[in-house]
């Protein structure tokens, strides 16, 4: 599995370029033709192989660790949330709470008190209602008939004068 060398940061950063850089001297050309001369070319893979293997498991080591701390953080984050998200609620519920007891404070407050009525209100009386075909008198206040005045219409082709009254 590759190493993430984004998760280990500038340490994991430094380390890789570290391992680069002494592969890549043992790599020249010079200490490669050192062991060509004598005829260790076994050695010098044998040893290629010591440096990668060394590298590799300081790198997975840093990356356990970065991923343990990373899972403590993550694990951290989710219980403030979860303390936050608990503390909101209680909130919540002791401003519904308060809320109720001022609801019913002011009610208790409301009944107590008298209602308020307007004194002109209170004075007036009202009379009742009018029966059919009749309606009530503005100078007596007494119920009357309706005035049976039909007016008569003017005959086709003609119009009332509103000064005379008559049709023309």
């Amino acid at each position: 599995m590759p190493i993430d060398l984004r998760l280990l940061g500038d340490e994991g950063k430094a380390l890789f370029r570290e391992w680069k850089n002494k592969v890549d001297k043992h790599n020249k050309y010079t200490v490669k033709n050192k062991y060509h001369k004598e005829q260790k070319m076994d050695m010098w893979h044998k040893e290629l192989n010591e440096l990668n293997d060394h590298y590799r498991k300081a790198l997975k080591a840093m990356e356990s660790d970065k991923k343990k701390e990373m899972m403590e953080l993550e694990k951290a984050a989710k219980e403030a949330k979860k303390m936050a998200e608990e503390a909101e609620k209680m909130a919540k519920e002791e401003r519904a709470l308060k809320r109720k007891m001022n609801k019913e404070k002011k009610q208790a407050e409301l009944s107590k008190m008298a209602p308020r009525r307007s004194t002109r209100l209170a004075k007036k009386i009202k009379k009742p209602r009018c029966p059919n075909g009749t309606r009530r008198s503005m100078k007596s206040g007494n119920c009357e008939k309706k005035s049976l005045q039909t007016r008569k219409r003017c005959p086709n082709g003609t119009r009332k004068n509103n000064k005379s009254g008559k049709c023309e």
